[in-house]
């Protein structure tokens, strides 16, 4: 049961990270967390291992945004990171919540708990897999533009996750430009909005310079703006904002790792994360 299985992370995340932090008692920056969510739904044990998940139920999600609601964090979009970073603490307690995939119980599970709460949200749509009713990739139903549509006027504001879910780094240049711009130009066609943002896909491949070159210039060629990614940790004023980190939650994220995730505590996890790209 993942309940039970061990986990490395939250034990060195409670007991090693956070202790030593609260001893040095100092941030060098200011940092705002932003939020990875997926599927917000009841997890089925896909996964080997709480820290793959990528669900998370709507009861686990609504202790999520009452916790954020009642401890002082606002929900800001990605374009009000760089403001927010810049004037740190004065600015509260920001953070952004960010969903991947577009799964269809956004609609029906996510969207009433952030609208009770008064929060913002940014969904990244992968444009080749709307409508479907079962993604073989994701392994969920997938919102269509119908729902798109609707959600925008509610105040969603939706990003591309490129067109067809597939990681990048095995395609061609050709192959990833069309990713990176059809998914854009066809979210912009159906919603009637600029797309600013972009969601890479799976693992985003640090230390890769000359493929992140091109990558980067890729997303200021389609006009992107921001760019977020699976690599762990809080957004600093440093950051490139092309390659923004996040904080991944799932449903196996306890009030105590929740809150330590938000304070910083879980940002060394990305130090091993690191290590496992450039080694195997």
């Amino acid at each position: 049961m993942h309940r039970n299985s061990f986990r490395v992370d939250r034990m060195a995340t409670l007991h090693v990270s956070g202790p030593l932090r609260r001893i040095l008692n100092r941030e060098r920056e200011s940092a705002v967390p932003v939020l990875m969510y997926h599927s917000i739904s009841d997890p089925n044990d896909r996964f080997p291992h709480p820290y793959f998940e990528t669900c998370t139920s709507s009861r686990v999600f609504e202790k999520h945004m009452k916790y954020l609601s009642e401890n002082g964090y606002s929900s800001i979009e990605l374009n009000e990171l760089p403001g927010a970073v810049e004037v740190g603490s004065s600015a509260g307690r920001p953070v952004v919540l960010t969903f991947d995939d577009g799964c269809r119980d956004f609609c029906d599970n996510a969207f009433p708990i952030l609208e009770k709460y008064g929060f913002k949200a940014t969904v990244f749509l992968a444009t080749g897999l709307m409508g479907i009713k079962r993604s073989v990739l994701i392994r969920k139903e997938i919102m269509g533009w119908s729902d798109a549509k609707q959600l925008q006027k509610q105040g969603i504001v939706f990003g591309s996750h490129t067109v067809n879910h597939l990681k990048l780094e095995k395609l061609s240049l050709e192959e990833v430009e069309v990713e990176i711009g059809e998914s854009k130009n066809e979210i912009e066609g159906h919603l009637g909005k600029s797309v600013d943002y972009f969601s890479y896909p799976y693992a985003f491949p640090e230390g890769k310079v000359d493929y992140l070159n091109k990558y980067f210039m890729m997303l200021n060629k389609f006009g992107y703006k921001i760019g977020v990614t699976t690599v762990i940790g809080r957004v600093h004023r440093s950051d490139n904002i092309l390659a923004l980190k996040r904080i991944p939650v799932n449903n196996y994220d306890d009030p105590a790792l929740f809150k330590a995730k938000l304070d910083g505590n879980y940002d060394w996890v990305h130090v091993p994360q690191y290590l496992r790209k450039i080694m195997f």
